[in-house]
C-alpha cells in the first residue's frame, strides 16, 4: 500500500508556521538573516515513517514546511507518488489553514484516503469526523503503530472494530475505538526518517549550539503534571517517562555525526534527566566511542545536580534548556509546575560554573499575571544570566487542564483557533493586564535581552 505523510504548508502573511515536532505549534517571523532558527524536526511523522518502511510499505515523507513549497507543488508531489492513503499532521492554531488545504488535496486526489493525527485531532476526533466528510480516520495520540495497524487493514479491506487509538465512519456513523496504549518499549521503533526531508533545514540553535544540528529523542513522557503542557495529555494521555537503550541512542548520534556531518546533536526529549542513571549512561557511551561533537538536552532543572551536571560536562553536554515558566511562586503554583526556585537558580550556577551554557524558557499570561509576577521573572533573569532565553504567551490548548480552566472560569478572549498561538497573542484574560498591556511588555522583554 501506498502512503504519504505530509506535514503541511503553513504561512500567515509574514509568519511561517511551526507545527510538526513542536511542543507548542505557533507561527514565526523569520530572522534577520532570512532564516528560521528554531525549526523542530518532525519526529512523529519520521518515526511513523521508518516504521512504514520496516514493515515493507511502500510510504514517502512530504515536510511542506522545511521544504518552502506550497500546496500546488505538494499536490503535484502527490500526484506523482498516488497515494492510497495520505496522513497528515494537524495542530490547533494552524487546523483552519490546515483544513482548507486538506479540502483542495481532497478535490485533486479524491481517491486518496485520508487520516489526520496529532493533538488537535486526538482532542476533537468526533468533531471533526463530522463536519468534514472528506477526512477518513483520526489516529488518536501516539500513532505510529495505529497507522501501521491501519495499513495493514486496509491492505486486506478489514473492519476496524479491533483497532485502538482509531477514530471512523461505519455506515455513516462515527465510531471512536478505546485509547491505544503508548508504545512501552521505545526499542521497538527503527530510527526516524531523515532521507526523505531536508535533514540541514531543522535546527534549534539555542545558547549558540552550533549549526547543523541533529534533533534526537532519548526518551518519551515525562512524570510532571504541568497544567499547560501539551503532549502528555494528547499525545502520551499519560504521564509515563520511558527510554531507549543508551547504546542505540548513541549508536543514532554517532550515524548522524559520520553520515551527515552534522557539527551538534540536541536531545529533544521532554525531560532527558528524569531518570539518572540513563543520563549517566548515555555519558558513558559517549565518553567511551570519544565523541566530541557539542551535544545538548532539554532537562528538568530540579532534577538536576552538581554529582550529574559534571559527568554531563565530561561527557561534552554544551548546552541545557531549562523551563522555569515563571519566577512567581503563586504563578508556579496555579500551573503545577511545583520548582523550587530557590534551587533552580542554585543548579543554573552549578550548570555554568561547570561549562554548560544554559537557556531558560518563560511563559507569560498565567491566571493571576501582573506586573509584579513579571518583575519577579526579570529579577530572576539579572541573577541567573542565562545565555539565552525566550518568551512566549502561555497558551490553553484544548485537550489541556490549562483549557478546562479557562474555559470553565470564562477566561477565553477568542474562540478562533488561529489565535491560539503563543508567539504573539495572549488568548486568556487577566485582571490586572490587558492583553495589549501584556503584549507591549513581551515586545519589551524580547528587544531587552535581545530574543
Amino acid at each position: 500500500m501506498r502512503v504519504v505523510l505530509l506535514n503541511l504548508p503553513w504561512q500567515k502573511n509574514e509568519r511561517f508556521g511551526i507545527r510538526a515536532g513542536s511542543r507548542w505549534p505557533f507561527t514565526s517571523l523569520p530572522e534577520h538573516d532570512g532564516r528560521i532558527h528554531y525549526f523542530p524536526f518532525p519526529f512523529f511523522l519520521a518515526y511513523a515513517t521508518s516504521l512504514l518502511k520496516k514493515e515493507g510499505k511502500q510510504v514517502k515523507l512530504l515536510d511542506a514546511i522545511a521544504e518552502e513549497i506550497n500546496v500546488d507543488e505538494v499536490i503535484k508531489r502527490i500526484r506523482i507518488f498516488n497515494p492510497e492513503l495520505i496522513v497528515i499532521e494537524t495542530s490547533t492554531p494552524s487546523f483552519k489553514n490546515d483544513i482548507g488545504l486538506i479540502s483542495i488535496i481532497h478535490s485533486d486526489l479524491p481517491y486518496s484516503q485520508i487520516a489526520l493525527c496529532g493533538p488537535h485531532a486526538s482532542v476533537f476526533p468526533g468533531g471533526i469526523l463530522s463536519k468534514y466528510n472528506f477526512i477518513n480516520y483520526i489516529l488518536i495520540g501516539e500513532y505510529e503503530f495505529i497507522l501501521l495497524e491501519l495499513v495493514k487493514l486496509l491492505e486486506i479491506n478489514s473492519t476496524f472494530e479491533s483497532l485502538k487509538g482509531l477514530a471512523y465512519r461505519r455506515d455513516q456513523e462515527i465510531k471512536i475505538n478505546v485509547l491505544r496504549p503508548t508504545v512501552d518499549n521505545l526499542n521497538k521503533l527503527p530510527w526516524p526518517e531523515r532521507e526523505d526531508v531536508p535533514i540541514y533545514k531543522y535546527n534549534d540553535g539555542f545558547a549558540g549550539l552550533p549549526s547543523p544540528n541533529a534533533q534526537m529523542w532519548s526518551s518519551r513522557g515525562c512524570p510532571f503534571k504541568c497544567i499547560f503542557c501539551l503532549w502528555p495529555q494528547t499525545i502520551y494521555n499519560e504521564h509515563r517517562y520511558r527510554i531507549r537503550n543508551p547504546k542505540d541512542v548513541v549508536n543514532e548520534m554517532e550515524y548522524l555525526i559520520r553520515k551527515y556531518n552534522f557539527k551538534a546533536i540536541y536531545f529533544d526529549d521532554d525531560v532527558f534527566n528524569v531518570s539518572k542513571d540513563h543520563a549517566v549512561s548515555v555519558c558513558e557511551e559517549i565518553k567511551k566511542r570519544k565523541i566530541n561533537v557539542p551535544w545538548a538536552v532539554m532537562a528538568r532543572v530540579d532534577l538536576m545536580d552538581e554529582e550529574l551536571l559534571k559527568i554531563l560536562a565530561k561527557a561534552g553536554l554544551y548546552a541545557v534548556k531549562y523551563g522555569i515558566e515563571s519566577a512567581n511562586k503563586d504563578l508556579l503554583k496555579f500551573c503545577q509546575k511545583d520548582l523550587d526556585l530557590d534551587k533552580a537558580y542554585k543548579i543554573i550556577k552549578i550548570t555554568k560554573d561547570v561549562g554548560i551554557r544554559v537557556h531558560l524558557t518563560f511563559c507569560l499570561g498565567l491566571p493571576g499575571e501582573n506586573k509584579n509576577t513579571i518583575q519577579n521573572t526579570i529579577s530572576f533573569i539579572e541573577n541567573a544570566k542565562p545565555d539565552s532565553l525566550q518568551f512566549s504567551f502561555v497558551t490553553p490548548f484544548p485537550g489541556t487542564t490549562y483549557y478546562e480552566y479557562a474555559k470553565n472560569h470564562n477566561l477565553l478572549l477568542s474562540k478562533d483557533w488561529c489565535d491560539y498561538d503563543g508567539s504573539y497573542k495572549c488568548v486568556v484574560k487577566l485582571q490586572d493586564l490587558n492583553d495589549r498591556v501584556l503584549d507591549e511588555i513581551r515586545v519589551a522583554l524580547l528587544g531587552r535581552y535581545h530574543i
